[in-house]
């Protein structure tokens, strides 16, 4: 009987251990090695610079298929986003951090629209002092064709799967 209660002690011991790790790596942003196996992106687009006698104004949001890290622009499908942009998107997971890149064929004379995302491989849970952020991880960016027209992009993780 009293071995029993020994490897009980060991079992709750690990289990407390394990718990404690994983509770101070959410909590400092610690990434363990994780490997993303794909990704889907919501992409929101919004090209509205033009002159309202062009009356081209496009706002449009899209989900991507699953996709997968580090991957070259020329290798993946290009990303339409309603008539308002399309181009390759490509990412990269460092530790917590996720790197987006969309080659857009809007934005020509300058670097592509880019972002990071702080992520723990979670959704993000809203507060009472936050009830204005989307429980999706993201993030915005804005660029600017020939240099003063602004284009702006928002890029939101909506699934994932971890190998």
């Amino acid at each position: 009987l009293s071995h029993v209660s020994s490897v009980d002690t060991m079992a709750a011991r690990c289990l407390l251990l394990l718990s404690c790790i994983v509770l101070f790596s959410s909590l400092f942003s610690i990434s363990l090695s994780i490997n993303v196996s794909w990704v889907q992106f919501l992409i929101s687009v919004n090209d509205t610079w033009y002159p309202e006698e062009y009356n081209k104004l496009c706002i449009a949001t899209v989900k991507t298929p699953q996709m997968r890290p580090n991957q070259k622009p020329n290798m993946t499908n290009a990303i339409q986003v309603g008539s308002c942009d399309h181009g390759p998107l490509i990412f990269s997971v460092q530790g917590n951090q996720l790197d987006i890149t969309f080659h857009s064929s809007v934005i020509e004379d300058a670097s592509p629209p880019a972002c990071s995302i702080d992520w723990n491989f979670q959704y993000v849970n809203p507060s009472q002092t936050s009830t204005g952020y989307s429980p999706l991880p993201g993030c915005y960016t804005a660029e600017s064709r020939e240099g003063y027209h602004m284009t702006y992009y928002w890029f939101y993780i909506i699934d994932w799967l971890i190998a």
